[in-house]
């Protein structure tokens, strides 16, 4: 398809905060230094998700809190592409829209930033952790069952904070968000996934847009990652098929190995006490396919339970 780029026009849909405004800048430099000509606007929107951020409406919720304002907007042609972090994506999307581009992925990793700890196991006993998310306590208190872990909620800048003020020994955010905002030096501990395995998507920049707007998607495609879109695929066939609707603590996280898949996964009980783990290798073309294989594999031992 013949693209017209002196004249062609992209509004780019965004998230207010400073990390979606910059994953958005992100995006249209990278589509800038490929097309020169082509001109793009940002358009900031506050979500619904953004309006509740520090509360407890986000985690009750679930995932579409922070996308929902950004598709009526593609929906009503107010914008052409919408970017996200891929971890906020649910796995069903409108079926007009498409999940069309997925940056090159940066560390999916959760980070532990400390001002006097260097890792997990220099933490004294009964240490304040800060993190909403039940994925990362469960974890780390599957490690560590002495740990205290408290609330932690609002935008990098603001969790930050409330640790520099004594609130917290130690907190715990995705390495690729403080990489962004250029904080990478307040990360004191990658924390390996063996302690903590990330959720699907986590450190991945998705760029959503109308299935019917082709020279968009051609557009896009320059800027697209094959590797990590196969990876997140994987990560996503196991969500979709153990989690439509539901809101459970979930690690899926796939990386290559030997050129071949290998994808880590575990699902947890609201209260922590079942946790059941799976992990499953294979080759590119059967992307899906792994992650659907062992999500059924979960199922039979236990997840269905923890699903009902």
């Amino acid at each position: 398809m013949t693209i017209n780029l002196l004249k062609k026009k992209i509004r780019i849909a965004t998230r207010k905060s400073p990390l979606a405004l910059f994953q958005a800048m992100y995006v249209k430099k990278k589509l800038i230094s490929i097309y020169p000509n082509l001109l793009i606007t940002i358009i900031p929107i506050i979500t619904h998700g953004d309006k509740f951020l520090n509360s407890s409406f986000v985690k009750s919720n679930g995932k579409g809190v922070f996308i929902k304002e950004l598709e009526i907007a593609l929906l009503q042609n107010k914008a052409d592409i919408a970017i996200h972090s891929v971890k906020d994506i649910p796995m069903e999307i409108h079926k007009n829209l498409s999940l069309a581009c997925i940056c090159k992925r940066s560390n999916p990793l959760d980070a532990l930033i400390s001002k006097k700890y260097k890792n997990i196991n220099q933490l004294p006993k009964n240490a304040i952790i800060g993190t909403s998310s039940l994925r990362r306590k469960f974890q780390l208190m599957n490690y560590r069952q002495d740990l205290i872990i408290s609330p932690l909620r609002g935008n990098i800048e603001t969790r930050l904070k409330k640790l520099d003020k004594g609130k917290y020994d130690a907190i715990i955010l995705a390495a690729a968000g403080l990489k962004r905002l250029g904080l990478q030096k307040r990360i004191s501990y990658l924390i390996p996934p063996e302690l903590s395995l990330p959720p699907c998507g986590q450190g991945a920049i998705g760029i959503e847009c109308r299935v019917k707007d082709k020279e968009v998607i051609n557009i896009l495609e320059k800027i697209h990652h094959y590797k990590s879109k196969i990876l997140i695929q994987t990560e996503r066939a196991f969500c979709k098929k153990l989690l439509i609707g539901c809101q459970l603590p979930v690690g899926s996280y796939a990386i290559l190995k030997k050129e071949k898949i290998w994808l880590r996964t575990f699902i947890s009980s609201f209260d922590g006490k079942n946790i059941i783990r799976g992990e499953k290798i294979g080759s590119f073309q059967d992307a899906k396919k792994i992650g659907y294989k062992l999500a059924c594999e979960l199922l039979k031992k236990g997840a269905k339970k923890i699903l009902a």
